[in-house]
C-alpha cells in the first residue's frame, strides 16, 4: 500500500502510534502481550519500519557508507559487489557513495553519514587530500581507508603489497627474455602511485621509460602514441592499472602494433574483464574480496579496543595472451 503508515498500523491494532514505534524501535519497552499483537498487525498489513527512521530514533545503525571516486572503474565496481556481501553477511546495509574525485563530496558524505548514525565507513580515496580530510571530522576517525593509504595513517587500511606487485610484474618480464620495459601510471596523485612508479625505478634495467606518468585512464592512450613516435622502443610495458593497459593496447592496435607480437602488457589490478579482454591481459592481481571483508574487521576492531591496524596484502601474478618473449 502506498499510503501505509504508522498511524494506520496503529489505528489497526487499536493501540497509539507511540506503542507501534517502540514495538519496532525499542520493542523491552512494551509488554510481550501487546508487542505481539502490534508485530502481528504490522505483519498482516505489510507495514515494516523504514531502517532510516529506526536509525533517527536507536541513534544508531547499519548503514555503512562504501565512499569511492567512481563506479566507471571496474575496480570500484567490484569492490562494492564483494563489500555488499561482506557487509550484509555481518548485519551490515552498504550505501555505496561516489564522490567524482571531488573532496568536498567526500566531506559531504561523512557528514551526511555521521548525521544517519552509521557505526564505521569505508572510504576508497582518490587523491591524497581526501586522506588528510578525513581527520577533519568526528566520522573520520571511524572509517578504514582501502587501496591507497600509508603505514603512518591515523585510521585503519588495507591495501596491497604494491612494490611487490611491481617486482612479480618484472620477474614475469625478464623470465620472458625482456630487458627494456617502460611504464606507465594512470593513477591519481596517493602513495599507491608514488609506491608503484618508485619500485619501478628502482628494478629497471638501465634509464627509466616512463611513457606517462599522468593521473588519468587516458595515460594510455598517451603512452601509446610516445611508443609509436620513439625509435629504440622497450620490448615490454607495465601499466600501474588494468584500465591503463586497456586503453594502450587499444591504443596500439590502432597504430596496427600487436600485443604481445610487437610488445608485451602488463596490467594491475587482476580485473575480471581482463580475462575477456582480446588479448587476454596478464596482470599483477590484487585480492579486491579480501580487501573487502578485511576492512570491516578492521573497523569493528577499531570500535572494540581503539587499535589502528594496517594490513599489507600479498599480490598474485595472473599469466595470459597479452606477454609473450621480444620479437627480436
Amino acid at each position: 500500500m502506498a499510503d501505509l503508515s504508522i498511524d494506520v498500523v496503529a489505528k489497526a491494532a487499536g493501540v497509539h502510534r507511540s506503542t507501534v514505534s517502540r514495538a519496532f524501535s525499542r520493542p523491552e519497552a512494551v509488554k510481550a502481550e501487546t508487542r505481539e499483537h502490534v508485530l502481528r498487525v504490522a505483519e498482516e498489513l505489510g507495514y515494516t519500519m523504514s531502517p532510516l527512521a529506526q536509525a533517527l530514533r536507536r541513534k544508531t545503525s547499519t548503514f555503512v557508507p562504501l565512499i569511492v571516486p567512481d563506479i566507471i572503474n571496474p575496480f570500484y565496481a567490484e569492490l562494492a559487489k564483494t563489500m555488499t556481501q561482506a557487509a550484509g553477511d555481518r548485519g551490515y546495509q552498504l550505501v555505496l557513495c561516489v564522490t567524482n574525485g571531488d573532496t568536498v563530496q567526500t566531506a559531504g558524505y561523512l557528514t551526511a553519514m555521521q548525521s544517519l548514525y552509521a557505526p564505521f565507513g569505508i572510504v576508497a580515496p582518490s587523491t591524497r587530500l581526501d586522506i588528510d580530510s578525513l581527520t577533519q571530522f568526528d566520522f573520520g576517525q571511524r572509517v578504514v581507508v582501502i587501496d591507497r593509504v600509508d603505514e603512518h595513517a591515523t585510521v585503519p587500511s588495507v591495501t596491497v603489497d604494491n612494490r611487490r606487485g611491481i617486482e612479480l610484474a618484472f620477474e614475469h618480464l625478464r623470465s620472458l627474455g625482456h630487458r627494456r620495459i617502460g611504464y606507465v601510471s594512470g593513477i591519481s596523485g596517493t602513495h599507491t602511485a608514488q609506491d608503484r612508479i618508485d619500485a619501478y625505478r628502482d628494478l629497471v634495467d638501465g634509464d627509466p621509460i616512463v611513457l606517462d606518468s599522468g593521473a588519468d585512464t587516458e595515460a594510455g592512450e598517451r603512452a601509446a602514441a610516445q611508443f609509436v613516435a620513439m625509435t629504440d622502443r622497450p620490448t615490454a610495458i607495465i601499466a600501474a592499472k588494468d584500465m591503463v593497459a586497456f586503453g594502450l593496447i587499444s591504443a596500439l592496435a590502432v597504430q596496427g602494433i600487436r600485443v604481445p607480437t610487437d610488445v608485451s602488457v602488463v596490467g594491475f589490478d587482476g580485473l575480471s574483464l581482463g580475462a575477456r579482454f582480446n588479448p587476454a591481459l596478464s596482470t599483477v592481481r590484487q585480492p579486491i574480496a579480501d580487501m573487502g571483508s578485511i576492512a570491516i574487521d578492521l573497523a569493528e576492531k577499531k570500535a572494540a579496543d581503539g587499535s589502528v591496524d594496517h594490513v599489507v596484502l600479498e599480490p598474485e601474478l595472473l599469466v595470459r595472451a597479452s606477454t609473450a618473449g621480444p620479437s627480436t
